[in-house]
C-alpha cells in the first residue's frame, strides 16, 4: 500500500463548529407544516479532516495518507478511522431529513467485514492523532457490510441532528464490530481524485411558514384573573401582548363552578362578581379577539372541599356523598389506614362509579352549554400509593380477583386496579365528548413528579406510575386524550431540578404516542430570565427530532419567585427585554390544526353491558382488543381502524361497525 508522507495542515478554526458561538441559531428549532422543497449539503475537502490510527506504530501520525485503513493488517496491527466534518450553516428553523457518510474501499479483497460508525466523544486533532491518545468513542449509530471495491453509505441522520442540537461535534470513529478480520481501506480527503474521497451528505427542508404550536395560560380561580368582566378585559390584552393563542380557564375547583349552567353548586368564592359567568364571557372576547383566542374549560376532576365546615348547599357533592353517607353512598377516597383528607383537600374515589359518571356528566354538561373549544382534566389522579381505600372499590377489586381485607398499597395487582380506574375515567370523558362535540380537544394536566425517565423501566417505576397512579403514556398511545400536558414545574436555578426539568422533555418528545404533548412550565418557580430559558428548551428537537406541540404557563396569576410585575413577565414572552434576548413568542402563530379531529381515519367505540364489573370484552376485526367493563357495565375503545367488528362475550356474539371520526354504541345484554 502506497502511503503518503507529506503533512497535511489545516486550520482547525474553519474545522471545527462551534455551537456555543452560533447561540441564536438552531436549525432544528421548528417543523414546519408545509416545507420547501428539499436542499441538500455536501462536504468539501475544506469541511473534512480524517486520519488512521495504528496500534503496531502507537506513536505515528497518519493523517497526511491517501488512505482510511481499518481492520486488521498485517503491518500496521489493528487500525481505526477517524473523521470530522465542519458543518454548514443551515438556514433558520431548517428540518434535517437526512445525513449520510459516503466512503470508497477500494482495496481488493473477498471477505466481508461489519463496519461500525461511532460518535466520538472526546476532542481530537487529524495532524496530531495517533492510537496512543486515541480519544473515546460511543455505540455505533450505523453500520454497513463492506466487501469489495465500492462506494458505501453510513446513515447518520440522529447523530448529524443531536451536533446541531448542541451535542459537541467531536466527528465520528470508523472500526470494524470484529477487528481481527482482514482490512478494508477507504480512501482519505487527501486521496488524489476528488471524486473519490468522503463525503458527508446532508438533506433538508426549510419550512415555508411556522409550525403551528400551543402557547397557553393557565388562569386558575385560587387568585384574581377572571372573576369580574374588567379582569376578563385584561386577561385578553395580556394574552395578545404575549401572543398566547389558548387560555386553559379553570371552572371548577372544589365541586363548585365558576360559571352559570352547572350541575353543580355555584361557588362560594365572595370575589367572583356576583351573576357573572366568567365562562361566558371569556368565549365571547377571545373568540372575537383578532386573531382568535381559543378557550379550554379547566376541571379540578378529584378535589371536592378543603375546610372543616361543609359546603353551605345541601347538594354539593361533599354533602351529597360524602363520609357522612352510608358507604355506597360515600365517594370519598380515603387512606389504607382510614383517612380522608390529603392535608386538608378531600378527593372523590375514580374506583367509585357513581362518582365517575357524576364528574363526566358535569364535564358534559359543559360541553353541551358552552362553546368551549376544549375541556382539560386535571388532578385525574390517586393522591398518592396509600389512596384510593373507598370501599366500594376495595369491595369491587376484591370481588374481580376473589381476595378479602385491604390490598397493601403496594400490592402490584392493586396499583394496576387503580390506574385502571384513572384511565377509565379518562377514556369516559373522551369518547362522552367526541360522541357530541367530536372538534372540542380534550386534554390532561398530567403528572412529571421527580427524575425524568430515559427507559420504559424508568417510566414503570416513576413516582407518577407509582403514586399517582397516572399512566397518562397510555392515554396518548391509545388515544384517549388529544393533548398531555405534564406539569413540569422545576426550579432551573436549581442543578438537581434543572436536569430533572430536561429529562421529562426529552421523554415527553419521544413519546407522544398517537396525539400530542405541550410542557407545562412551572413559571411561579422560576425567575422571568430562568422561565425564557425553560420555554425556550421546549422549543428544541429531542435526540431523535421529535418536538412537543406547544408550551402552557402556569400560571397567570403568579408569573415569577421574584415579585416583578406580571406585565414585565408577559411583555418578555414576546419583546426583547432585559430577561431575554430571544423572546419565545416574537410572533404570532395559530394552534396546531389536529389531524385526527380535523381528518379524522378512526372511530370509538362505547359499550355498555347492564349488571357486568369487571367482565371481559372481546374485540375482534381489523384490529384485536381486550378491555373490562367498569363499575357502571360500561367500557370503551379508542381509535379503532374503520371496518365490521365482532364483540364476544359470556358465549355471544354482537357485531357492530366503526367509523371514521364517530362513536360507535352498542347495548349487549
Amino acid at each position: 500500500m502506497n502511503l503518503k508522507i507529506s503533512m497535511f495542515y489545516v486550520s482547525l478554526g474553519l474545522l471545527f463548529f462551534n455551537l456555543v458561538g452560533l447561540s441564536s441559531f438552531n436549525p432544528l428549532q421548528v417543523k414546519a407544516d408545509t416545507t420547501s422543497t428539499p436542499e441538500t449539503w455536501i462536504s468539501t475537502d475544506s469541511d473534512v479532516e480524517d486520519s488512521f490510527i495504528s496500534s503496531e506504530y502507537s506513536s505515528t501520525n497518519y493523517s497526511s495518507s491517501q488512505y482510511l485503513v481499518n481492520g486488521k493488517h498485517q503491518t500496521f496491527g489493528t487500525t481505526r478511522s477517524f473523521l470530522k466534518f465542519k458543518l454548514p450553516i443551515l438556514p433558520q428553523g431548517a428540518v434535517i431529513t437526512s445525513a449520510k457518510l459516503s466512503l470508497y474501499q477500494y482495496y481488493n479483497t473477498i471477505n466481508q467485514a461489519m463496519v461500525d460508525i461511532r460518535p466520538v466523544t472526546s476532542s481530537w486533532n487529524a495532524s496530531t492523532i495517533t492510537w496512543n491518545n486515541k480519544p473515546s468513542v460511543g455505540s455505533s449509530v450505523s453500520n454497513v457490510t463492506v466487501q469489495k471495491p465500492s462506494w458505501y453509505e453510513f446513515y447518520m441522520t440522529n447523530q448529524v441532528k443531536s451536533w446541531y442540537n448542541g451535542t459537541t461535534n467531536n466527528g465520528i470513529a470508523v472500526q470494524f464490530r470484529d477487528e481481527t478480520q482482514a482490512t478494508k481501506i477507504f480512501y482519505s480527503n487527501d486521496y488524489v481524485s476528488p471524486d473519490l474521497k468522503p463525503k458527508l451528505t446532508i438533506t433538508y427542508s426549510v419550512p415555508s411558514e411556522p409550525k403551528k404550536e400551543y402557547r397557553a395560560l393557565w388562569v386558575d380561580m385560587f387568585h384574581d384573573g377572571a372573576k369580574t368582566p374588567d379582569q376578563v378585559d385584561q386577561l385578553i390584552k395580556d394574552a395578545q401582548e404575549s401572543n398566547i393563542n389558548t387560555i386553559f380557564l379553570q371552572v371548577r375547583r372544589r365541586g363548585d363552578a365558576f360559571y352559570t349552567k352547572s350541575l353543580e353548586p355555584k361557588t362560594e368564592d365572595t370575589a367572583l362578581q356576583s351573576g357573572y359567568d366568567p365562562l361566558a364571557d371569556l368565549i365571547q372576547k377571545a373568540h372575537s379577539a383578532n386573531p382568535k383566542i381559543q378557550v379550554h374549560a379547566w376541571f379540578a376532576m378529584m378535589p371536592i372541599w378543603n375546610k372543616s365546615t361543609p359546603p353551605t348547599d345541601s347538594n354539593h357533592i361533599f354533602n351529597a356523598h360524602g363520609m357522612n353517607q352510608p358507604s355506597e353512598e360515600n365517594w370519598l377516597s380515603k387512606t389504607y389506614t382510614g383517612n380522608y383528607a390529603n392535608g386538608s383537600e378531600y378527593v372523590i374515589d375514580p374506583g367509585h362509579p357513581e362518582a365517575v359518571n357524576f364528574t363526566r356528566d358535569v364535564v358534559m354538561n359543559v360541553v353541551q352549554n358552552y362553546d368551549v373549544d376544549g375541556v382539560q382534566m386535571d388532578l385525574v389522579r390517586y393522591m398518592g400509593e396509600d389512596w384510593g381505600y373507598n370501599d366500594v372499590s376495595v369491595e369491587r377489586f376484591n370481588k374481580a380477583y376473589g381476595k378479602s381485607g385491604l390490598p397493601q398499597p403496594a400490592d402490584p395487582l392493586w396499583k394496576q386496579w387503580r390506574r385502571d380506574q384513572v384511565s377509565n375515567m379518562v377514556r369516559k370523558v373522551y369518547t362522552s365528548i367526541q360522541s357530541i362535540k367530536p372538534a372540542v380537544t380534550v386534554s390532561a394536566a398530567t403528572i412529571a413528579w421527580g427524575d425524568g425517565p430515559k427507559t420504559m423501566d424508568d417510566w414503570n417505576n416513576s413516582s407518577t406510575m407509582n403514586g399517582a397512579l397516572q399512566d397518562w403514556r397510555s392515554w396518548l398511545e391509545e388515544g384517549a386524550i388529544d393533548l398531555a400536558v405534564p406539569m413540569n414545574y422545576f426550579r432551573e436555578y436549581d442543578e438537581t431540578q434543572k436536569t430533572y426539568y430536561e429529562n421529562w422533555l426529552e421523554w415527553e418528545k419521544n413519546n407522544q404516542g398517537k396525539r400530542m404533548t405541550l410542557s407545562g412550565v412551572g413559571n411561579y418557580l422560576n425567575s422571568i430570565q430562568d422561565s425564557m430559558t425553560q420555554i425556550q428548551k421546549i422549543s428544541l428537537p429531542s435526540v431523535s427530532g421529535n418536538t412537543l406541540g406547544g408550551t402552557s404557563l402556569y400560571s397567570y396569576a403568579v408569573t415569577n419567585k421574584d415579585n416583578v410585575a406580571n406585565n414585565e413577565f408577559y411583555n418578555s414572552l414576546s419583546t426583547i427585554s432585559n430577561y431575554s434576548s430571544n423572546p419565545p413568542f416574537s410572533n404570532y402563530i395559530s394552534p396546531p390544526d389536529l389531524s385526527w379531529k380535523v381528518s379524522p381515519t378512526e372511530g370509538h367505540l362505547y359499550g355498555t353491558l347492564p349488571n357486568s364489573d369487571h367482565q371481559l370484552i372481546q374485540v375482534n376485526g381489523t384490529e384485536k382488543y381486550q378491555v373490562y367493563t367498569d363499575g357502571s357495565g360500561e367500557f370503551e375503545i379508542t381509535n379503532l381502524s374503520p371496518g365490521t367488528y365482532s364483540i364476544e362475550v359470556n358465549s355471544k356474539v354482537y357485531t357492530v361497525a366503526i367509523k371514521a371520526g364517530e362513536v360507535s354504541k352498542i347495548l349487549l345484554d
